[in-house]
């Protein structure tokens, strides 16, 4: 019958594509109560059942019924907005539709949207640079010529062994001036932040928190580290891809009468971590002792190469050192003036591969909007003797026996390359899945942190497997990081 069988209507034409291929489905950051479902990227039919779904709950519970970050609609940067980024980026979307998507995979159009203070810097030492957002950032330094993409072992392994080195033996740059800076400014700052963040916010002038926003169900909307600056002003410290996500949420929970205003201060300031062994020693030779007087996660504003810095004692690759907060246009003296006493710049895939060492969770891999601190070990940073947004659910989890769990599996052969998202196996049966996942250089071994939902399955030296790509590799669980669980190398001051 199909055979014989004549086309009564053809209909040709447009389909919508978004810049990076996945679709919008859920609220507006800029108009609260406009809901999008739409730039389905070809596979409108497909997933039009489960989108459909998705949407009606999201309008009628004001959240979708699962995580849904990778279709949030406040993912784009605002350069996204532009007739020219996106016709020039979304033929390379469709024409990739069906490509297969390699580990480190980027983007080749509509690039250098927007681009570090301290970009300017790093023609000399040969970046090979992501897009993340609209923002560029180095992925690693000393490319000869572009990688080849693999499900193997990359060829940029021994450039990122290098910068780890050097953070790990003596000391390394690092461009954090992508993250999201947002002020929290008013005489209601303390409260109002204190009720929608799960840690105490009232905290003396200069300490840093990290803490974790959190939904009606407990699960995080976002996580983020917050400096108190003065009395009526906080300073949050949030991930480069979640300023829009943030800052709308934040904006929505300000009560009438609150005297709050919040200022998106991501482009005015820059962020350059000096983090190392040798960390001390470098800050003295450039006329900065003051530095090694701040407390472990305290700050302070110091005077640097003649400008004005705040600069927090914390790390977030597990090494001695500092995040210096200066005004973008003074970044280029205060990276130069480092620069020049012989300490080189380390890129994000270091920076990553020392986090997972160190089992520090990220927002999109352990952290999302269904899970909740005391699922992933995070409890020590939330205060229950006060109100917050998801207390009554988080209580109720813990009542009813949630716990961490969160672990690090070290694999035995050191030819392994877990991406992340793969099966663990303990006795044939899946027991949980991988959520980051790199080569440990400081430890030597493949790792991965891993969700295991079973709980004998945690335990110190239990053996499991990962499924990669088909092929079983065993490793063994750790319940803490892999490298340095007590955080006794952050701490010290030498």
């Amino acid at each position: 019958a199909l055979e014989t069988a004549e086309v009564k209507l053809l209909l040709n034409g447009p389909e919508s594509f978004t810049p990076d291929g996945s679709f919008l489905l859920g609220e507006t950051s800029e108009t609260r109560g406009l809901f999008l479902g739409c730039g389905m990227n070809s596979v409108g039919i497909a997933t039009g059942g489960g989108a459909g779904m998705a949407l009606a709950h999201c309008i009628q519970h004001g959240h979708t019924p699962c995580d849904l970050n990778e279709v949030d609609p406040k993912r784009f940067a605002p350069e996204f907005n532009s007739v020219n980024a996106l016709t020039t980026r979304v033929p390379e979307v469709l024409g990739k539709h069906y490509e297969i998507t390699y580990p480190g995979r980027q983007w080749l159009t509509s690039r250098g949207l927007k681009k570090s203070p301290l970009d300017g810097m790093w023609e000399k030492e040969k970046p090979h640079f992501g897009q993340f957002g609209s923002w560029e950032r180095p992925l690693y330094f000393g490319k000869i010529k572009n990688p080849e993409l693999t499900f193997c072992r990359p060829s940029w392994h021994e450039n990122i062994r290098r910068e780890v080195q050097a953070a790990h033996e003596e000391a390394a740059i690092f461009d954090q001036s992508t993250f999201g800076k947002i002020n929290v400014i008013g005489k209601d700052a303390s409260s109002f932040l204190n009720r929608l963040c799960a840690n105490q916010m009232n905290r003396p002038i200069g300490k840093a928190i990290y803490t974790a926003l959190l939904n009606e169900q407990a699960g995080f909307e976002s996580d983020l580290t917050a400096i108190r600056i003065s009395d009526n002003c906080y300073r949050l410290y949030t991930g480069t891809m979640a300023i829009k996500r943030d800052l709308a949420w934040l904006a929505r929970h300000i009560k009438i009468g609150e005297d709050i205003r919040l200022e998106d201060v991501t482009d005015t300031y820059a962020v350059i971590g000096l983090m190392g062994p040798q960390a001390a020693a470098v800050a003295s030779s450039i006329g900065s002792r003051a530095l090694n007087d701040i407390g472990y996660f305290s700050s302070e504003e110091v005077e640097l190469v003649g400008h004005t810095v705040r600069a927090a004692r914390l790390s977030y690759v597990g090494e001695a050192g500092w995040e210096i907060t200066c005004r973008a246009e003074h970044s280029r003296d205060i990276y130069n003036a480092i620069s020049e006493v012989g300490v080189r710049p380390a890129g994000l895939l270091a920076q990553t591969s020392m986090r997972i060492e160190k089992r520090y969770l990220a927002y999109g891999h352990e952290l999302d909007a269904d899970i909740s601190p005391v699922e992933v070990g995070l409890d020590f940073a939330v205060d229950m003797n006060k109100e917050f947004i998801g207390k009554g659910a988080l209580q109720r989890k813990v009542e009813a026996g949630a716990e961490n769990r969160v672990v690090s599996i070290v694999l035995d052969d050191n030819e392994g390359v877990p991406l992340g998202n793969e099966p663990v196996l303990y006795d044939g049966k899946i027991v949980g899945k991988t959520t980051s996942a790199t080569f440990g250089f400081r430890i030597n071994a493949p790792l991965a942190i891993a969700d295991i939902l079973v709980p004998e399955c945690r335990i110190d030296g239990t053996n499991v497997d990962i499924n990669i790509a088909g092929t079983h590799f065993s490793g063994q669980v750790i319940s803490e990081a892999a490298f340095d669980p007590k955080g006794q190398r952050m701490r010290a001051k030498k």
